[in-house]
């Protein structure tokens, strides 16, 4: 995939988000500096695993974004990669969703930098 996200899909202004890694499951989120929303960057099987049963118990309405055999699927995968790694240690399989993003493969000016 070419190009970087340039524009919040909330509020259109320029790239401007302060990455965070969620203390809960350790998905990484970026905070745009204009309005203040965030966008998931990635979800962790945990972050799926526990909004299956937030979905569940009603404490959620929105459906989780991968079915619960998938789910497994995924679980199952990451478990025979880190079971089967060399050189990786704790091997940990990260989701993104690209949908709300604007791409463009104009490039923006270098940053300067008061050196």
């Amino acid at each position: 995939m070419k190009g970087y996200m340039n524009k919040c899909p909330h509020c259109g202004s320029d790239s401007a988000f302060v990455p965070e890694n969620m203390e809960c499951d350790q998905a990484l989120v970026l905070w745009c500096k204009s309005c203040g929303n965030f966008i998931n960057q990635t979800f962790t099987l945990e972050t799926i695993r526990r909004w299956w049963i937030r979905f569940d118990e009603g404490e959620e309405a929105i459906i989780p974004p991968i079915n619960r055999s998938n789910l497994i699927k995924l679980q199952q995968l990451e478990q025979l990669l880190n079971e089967e790694a060399e050189w990786m240690e704790g091997i940990e399989l990260h989701i993104k969703d690209f949908k709300e993003y604007e791409f463009s493969e104009v490039e923006l000016p270098p940053v300067e930098t008061n050196e």
